[in-house]
C-alpha cells in the first residue's frame, strides 16, 4: 500500500506529541541561549574595555554593532546550504563556531582582535537563526507550533538574563574576559546534544530520501510501513520567487523582523546599563537594575507560550507594539526629568519604561516574529528564506545600535526615544491593517493564506481539519 506525501504531513500535523518533540525543540532553540548571551554580555563588558582599550566612538559602534553585519551574512550563508544539506549539518556546526569565537574573544589582547573576533561570533548567530525556528516548526504538529517555536525566544531571553547576572557578579572584579569565556561552556553542551537531533522529516521528504524520512519519523513516534510517494518535482529558486505567497510572506514577515530590532530592543539590552551610567548610576548599580527588567521575561515568556496558540500571532502582535508605546512615552518622561535634573524620577520612569517595553516585547513581539519567521515559508525554501529574514533582522539591528552611540552623543537621548516611538506606532499600524493569522494553519496551507490581497490578509483564514481545506471566513 502506497501513502501520499500529503499524507504523511497530515499525519506528522495531528500527531500526539512525546518527549522526543519536547527534547528536540529544546536542544534545537539552545542556540537562542547563547544568541542571548553572547549580544547581552556586551552590555557588561563594555563599561569595562572601554577605558581599558580607549575605544572611540567609532570603536565602540564596531564592538556593539559589528556583530550583527556578520550574523546578516551568516543568516545569508547558512539558508542555500541547510536547503541543500540538511538542517541537523549546520545546527551542529554553529555550535562549534560558538565555541570557538566565544574562546577567542575572552583571550583578545587588542582592540582590533576584540572587535575581530566579537564580531564574528555574530557569523554562528546568524546561522542558528536562520534555522532553528524552521527546524522546529517542521515537526512540531500545527496546533502546538507556536509554542515549540516560541521556545526560540524562552531561550534567547535565558541568554540575555545568563549574560545580566554573570555581568553583575563579574562587574565587582572587572573581569571582562570571563564575562566573555563562560559563553564557551554551554556551546561545548550545545554541540554535543545536537548531535543527538534527528534531521527534519519534511526535508527528507521533499529530497525523496524516504527510507532516512522514515528513521527520522519513527524517532518522533511516528511509524510508516507503507511506501511513500514523492512529492511533486521541488521548485528551484526563481519558480518559488514568482509565486505571490513567498513575496508577500518575505515583505509581511521581513517587515515584522525589521521592526521588531529598529523598535529599540536591543537599544534597552545592550545600552541599558549605559544609559543608567548617565544618570550617576555605578556600573555595578546600572548592571543589577538592568538586569532585574529582563529577569521578569521568564513570567513574560510564560505569558507568551499560553497565549500564541490560543490567541494567535496578529493579536499578541497588537497586544505587544500597544505596550511599546506606552513605554517610550514613559521612558520620554523620564529623560525630561533627567534634562531637569530630577534624577530619582528620571530613574523610577526609566526603569518602568525599560521594564514594561520587555513585558511586551517578550509577550507579544521578538518571540511572535521568529515563530513567524519559521512557518510562513515553504519547506523547499524555508533555508534560504529563513536566512534572508533573519539578515533582514540583523541589518535593522546592526542599524539602530551602530547610529545610537552617534545619536546619543550629538543629538541626544529625547530626540532618539522619539524617534523609536514614531517607528512602534508605524509597527502597530501595518500590523492591523495587513497582518493575517497563522495559528493552527498547517504549513503546507501557508501559501493560500499568503497568497491572498493585501487588503484581505487581515481577514479570518478558516482550515477544515476533516476536508483539508482553507479559505477565508
Amino acid at each position: 500500500m502506497d501513502l501520499k506525501y500529503e499524507d504523511v504531513l497530515d499525519l506528522m500535523n495531528r500527531h500526539k506529541i512525546n518527549k522526543i518533540y519536547i527534547i528536540a525543540t529544546i536542544i534545537a532553540a539552545l542556540g537562542g541561549f547563547l544568541f542571548g548571551y553572547d549580544t547581552a554580555i556586551i552590555s557588561t563588558a563594555l563599561i569595562f574595555v572601554t577605558p581599558l582599550f580607549k575605544l572611540t566612538t567609532v570603536e565602540i559602534s564596531f564592538l556593539v554593532a559589528g556583530e550583527s553585519i556578520l550574523a546578516a551574512i551568516g543568516a545569508l550563508v547558512a539558508g542555500p546550504i541547510v536547503d541543500k544539506y540538511g538542517r541537523k549539518k549546520m545546527l551542529i556546526a554553529d555550535g562549534a563556531m560558538y565555541f570557538l569565537f566565544a574562546l577567542f574573544t575572552a583571550i583578545a589582547s587588542t582592540s582590533f582582535l576584540l572587535i575581530l573576533w566579537r564580531t564574528l561570533i555574530g557569523f554562528s548567530i546568524g546561522a542558528d537563526t536562520a534555522i532553528a525556528t524552521g527546524y522546529i516548526s517542521e515537526f512540531a504538529p500545527s496546533k502546538s507550533r507556536g509554542r515549540f517555536g516560541i521556545t526560540q525566544q524562552l531561550m534567547i531571553f535565558s541568554g540575555f538574563t545568563a549574560a545580566f547576572w554573570a555581568g553583575f557578579l563579574l562587574s565587582f572584579s572587572g573581569n571582562w574576559r570571563l564575562m566573555f569565556g563562560l559563553g564557551a561552556i554551554p556551546a561545548v553542551i550545545l554541540l554535543a546534544l545536537r548531535f543527538y537531533l534527528p534531521e527534519s522529516p519534511r526535508w527528507l521528504l521533499i529530497k525523496d530520501r524516504m527510507d532516512d524520512a522514515k528513521k527520522a519519523l519513527s524517532r518522533f513516534g511516528l511509524d510508516i510501513k507503507e511506501n511513500i510517494i514523492k512529492p511533486v518535482r521541488e521548485k528551484n529558486y526563481r519558480e518559488i520567487m514568482r509565486e505571490k505567497s513567498v513575496r508577500s510572506a518575505l515583505l509581511l514577515v521581513g517587515f515584522w523582523m525589521a521592526f521588531q530590532q529598529i523598535t529599540g530592543v536591543n537599544i534597552i539590552l545592550y545600552f541599558g546599563p549605559t544609559i543608567y551610567t548617565y544618570m550617576g548610576l555605578t556600573g555595578p548599580r546600572a548592571i543589577f537594575i538592568t538586569a532585574i527588567s529582563e529577569s521578569l521575561g521568564a513570567i513574560e515568556y510564560a505569558v507568551s507560550f499560553l497565549l500564541i496558540d490560543r490567541w494567535g500571532r496578529r493579536r499578541l502582535g497588537v497586544i505587544g507594539y500597544v505596550g511599546i508605546v506606552f513605554s517610550f512615552i514613559l521612558m520620554l518622561i523620564g529623560i525630561g526629568y533627567l534634562d531637569s535634573h530630577a534624577i530619582l524620577l528620571a530613574i523610577v520612569f526609566v526603569f518602568s519604561a525599560m521594564t514594561l517595553f520587555l513585558l511586551f516585547f517578550h509577550i507579544g513581539v521578538g518571540g511572535v516574529g521568529w515563530v513567524l519567521q519559521g512557518e510562513t515559508l515553504p519547506t523547499a525554501f524555508r533555508g534560504r528564506g529563513m536566512g534572508i529574514l533573519a539578515a533582514v533582522d540583523w541589518i535593522a539591528n546592526f542599524i539602530i545600535i551602530f547610529i545610537f552611540p552617534y545619536w546619543h552623543t550629538y543629538i541626544g537621548l529625547y530626540s532618539f526615544f522619539e524617534f523609536e516611538l514614531g517607528l512602534s506606532v508605524i509597527a502597530l499600524i501595518v500590523i492591523v491593517l495587513f497582518f493575517p493569522e497563522t495559528k493552527n494553519i498547517p504549513l503546507e496551507k501557508m501559501p493560500e493564506l499568503f497568497g491572498r490581497k493585501y487588503r484581505d490578509m487581515r481577514k479570518p483564514f478558516k482550515y477544515d481539519e476533516e476536508s483539508n481545506v482553507g479559505g477565508e471566513k
